[in-house]
């Protein structure tokens, strides 16, 4: 999606890439309202668009649930987990050190909030604008288990 977002909008694939980057929260604001991000959030959502409506997909971040909020067959599912779970699994994955792990669970987590309060003008990660909210910390397996579980039961499978 994001290199079609960058020919929609004729901006750098790294630049797309970086739209909700972990810049500084004094930065943040400003920087998604500048006029080459709007460009850039447009293409966006115009490319989150013609994938919807080309067929079944997932779509992840990207603020695609408001996106796609005129959309009857969409289901949101916003998967989140504890800062501490988080923490622990940047520390086993990506070998980072707890400190460093935590700066950048909260800043990723602060980045993308903004992101999202700047696309929809409501709050990243309430429940209410979504269909099934899922706290991975239950496990990866757990986690598939339960979406499939919830999208079978609706019809969505």
């Amino acid at each position: 999606m994001t290199m079609l977002a960058a020919q929609e909008s004729g901006l750098d694939k790294e630049f797309i890439s970086d739209i909700n980057a972990n810049a500084p929260a004094v930065l943040r604001s400003l920087y998604l309202s500048t006029e080459v991000i709007r460009q850039a959030i447009i293409a966006q959502d115009k490319i989150i668009r013609k994938i919807a409506d080309n067929g079944s997909c997932v779509i992840v971040g990207r603020a695609a649930d408001y996106v796609l909020r005129e959309y009857d067959n969409v289901v949101r599912i916003f998967v989140y987990a504890p800062e501490e779970y988080k923490i622990k699994r940047i520390t086993e994955v990506y070998g980072d050190s707890y400190d460093d792990a935590k700066k950048n669970v909260r800043r990723s987590d602060e980045a993308r909030a903004a992101y999202y309060k700047n696309i929809s003008g409501l709050k990243w990660g309430d429940s209410r604008n979504y269909d099934l909210s899922v706290d991975s910390s239950i496990g990866l397996d757990a986690t598939v288990d339960l979406i499939y579980d919830f999208l079978h039961k609706n019809g969505k499978a």
